[in-house]
């Protein structure tokens, strides 16, 4: 092995090994104890799709309520169905949470070598910028974040890119082809969204001249994938879309969505997205070599995830975490190879005159690359060293509220929250969501309050004194003023609402264990 190979190999595994620690002490910082137990638990969000994962793993079918009605309540049927594994395993629940973090992270730094090998083909002159690109990726905080947080970020970014490599590599290989139709259709079974970027990479494949039998194979193993989920979901949940779909998308004017999506991003993505865009653009405007359909592969991949989380009205945590929505960190892989490319580019102008070219370029690579991560991510990175990761102590105290609601209630009492996931997942019982994200009634009524993706819709009429939930367990903006007006209902010192002919709550262990 020569030692240009030396190098590159051992920088590779340079970013590798410093990925995989600090994945590691990601992951080890979110434990906390209950009850001399070491718990783990995910973003609030994915533990949603993790009770629908532990009913299916028990037997009961994909259902929010055992015994009720399938409502489609999550967005990732694959990553569901990949959680539903774990619990089929020897683990109890405090660690399950902790297995799905450990395979994010494996999916994260497999998510590395194939951007680095994406970059190597794009730019086959210099290892340097793919191990720029391999970087950058490999320490993004949102990627990082929503992928450890247990969503499933990281396994669609992984098959994304994994898709890219597979097409720009030009090959004729007939296994080939039949890969790439199944990453693709993996992405499209994971989130149907997927199928934006899908549809840019199988246009490559158009655009480029590849054989029509390869198109043709991706093409038809896409179209079975999302014939599949939508015959599903009709015939399983009644409906061809999810219910998330009507809780966000129903009842919000267009232009209200839009507004708040280029708000959002201009608050908290162009943080993460201006300098590298800034400069890609520039070198693809100066640069007539750069402009080729890899380079607009990649563009139009970032600019596709953008454009969708603008659409969508952004995200719900992007103040939380201070730093890209999820929609747009699954496009930013695509980007850093390109802004690596393009940094070679403008390093290796002979206009520039720079003397021992090779070596300053490289030192002033490492410079940019740096700074860059510095722009992208410094910020969260300061705040996760400073208060940990975004949202964990609210998680915490919610596992902490689920827990302790097991122990202080009998099976059959109802509990109503707003935050749908730890709660309802630790606590083990009937659920009514009052944000409607897994209540079909709420979804498709109209917004109550002012556009906040998931987060804007809610019936108590319906959701308590139809329902009847025997206790309330968390609150959200008028809830106390609506709860204020019910005689049936008594205010526990905890903050908590119990029905007041219940005689399912254990009241006095309920107040005494309450976090």
């Amino acid at each position: 092995m020569d030692s240009g190979a030396r190098w590159r190999n051992g920088g590779l595994l340079l970013i590798l090994a410093a990925a995989a620690a600090l994945y590691a002490v990601f992951i080890a910082r979110t434990a906390f104890r209950v009850a001399g137990i070491t718990y783990f638990t995910l973003i609030d969000d994915a533990m949603v799709s993790m009770r629908y994962a532990q009913h299916l793993a028990r037997g009961f079918g994909l259902v929010w309520n055992i015994g009720q009605a399938p409502v489609e309540g999550f967005t990732n049927p694959a990553w569901t169905l990949l959680m539903s594994l774990f619990h089929l395993l020897p683990l109890p629940a405090s660690k399950v949470s902790a297995a799905v973090m450990v395979l994010s992270a494996l999916i994260l730094l497999a998510n590395i070598l194939i951007v680095y090998r994406v970059c190597r083909i794009i730019q086959p002159v210099s290892a340097f910028p793919a191990l720029m690109a391999a970087g950058l990726t490999a320490f993004y905080f949102p990627l990082i974040f929503w992928s450890l947080r247990g969503m499933e970020v990281g396994l669609l970014t992984l098959l994304l890119d994994a898709a890219a490599l597979l097409v720009v590599r030009h090959s004729h290989n007939r296994l080939d082809a039949i890969l790439l139709g199944l990453v693709v259709a993996l992405g499209v079974l994971t989130r149907l969204d997927a199928l934006i970027p899908v549809l840019i990479i199988l246009g490559y494949l158009v655009v480029t001249g590849l054989p029509r039998s390869r198109l043709l194979v991706s093409l038809v193993l896409v179209i079975a994938a999302l014939a599949v989920v939508l015959a599903f979901q009709r015939l399983y949940f009644g409906d061809f879309l999810p219910n998330t779909y009507y809780q966000k998308m129903v009842g919000v004017a267009v232009w209200e969505r839009i507004r708040n999506g280029v708000l959002a991003f201009y608050q908290y993505a162009l943080w993460d997205t201006a300098l590298p865009a800034v400069l890609s653009a520039a070198a693809l405007v100066l640069y007539k070599d750069l402009r080729r359909p890899q380079t607009f592969l990649l563009a139009l991949l970032f600019a596709a995830q953008c454009a969708y989380s603008v659409w969508v009205g952004g995200d719900y945590a992007e103040p939380e975490v201070n730093a890209a929505n999820r929609f747009i960190t699954q496009g930013m892989p695509a980007l850093m190879i390109l802004f690596s490319v393009c940094v070679y580019r403008f390093l290796n102008d002979p206009r520039l005159h720079l003397p021992d070219r090779r070596a300053l370029a490289s030192t002033i690579e490492v410079g940019i690359a740096i700074l860059a991560l510095a722009v992208m991510s410094g910020r969260p990175w300061l705040a996760w060293m400073r208060d940990n990761a975004p949202l964990l102590q609210a998680d915490v105290r919610r596992t902490r509220l689920g827990l302790v609601i097991a122990r202080n209630t009998a099976p059959g009492a109802v509990i109503a929250v707003h935050a749908a996931g730890q709660i309802p997942y630790y606590s083990d019982r009937t659920s009514v969501d009052l944000l409607g994200l897994n209540d079909p009634f709420v979804a498709r009524g109209p917004v109550t309050g002012p556009f906040y993706p998931g987060h804007d819709k809610w019936n108590y009429e319906y959701s308590i004194l139809e329902l009847r939930p025997d206790l309330v367990a968390d609150n959200w903006i008028k809830l106390p003023a609506f709860m204020k007006e019910q005689q049936g209902y008594v205010r526990l010192d905890n903050g908590m609402y119990l029905r007041r002919d219940s005689t399912l709550v254990n009241v006095p262990g309920l107040l005494r264990q309450t976090p």
